[in-house]
């Protein structure tokens, strides 16, 4: 997964990079809350935002951080 953090597959099997290890706490912390929110919302809709920003409402400052480690 060279450029994913992490996934979730149909089935609810989280996947997460190992690279993802070496960055700030925040950013796994989204990234592991973004792949719990699949659990029940499969897609990115709204429904699913609202899940995550209810769970980590700061989640779009720890987005940019990590796709600024990609770049």
């Amino acid at each position: 997964m060279p450029t994913r953090w992490g996934s979730c597959t149909p089935k609810g099997k989280i996947i997460l990079n190992p690279e993802l290890i070496k960055a700030p706490k925040g950013c796994i912390e989204y990234v592991i809350i973004h792949e719990l929110c699949h659990l029940i919302y499969h897609d990115h809709t709204q429904k699913f935002i609202d899940l995550q920003t209810k769970e980590m409402p700061d989640w779009v400052k720890w987005k940019l951080k990590l796709e600024n480690l990609l770049a």
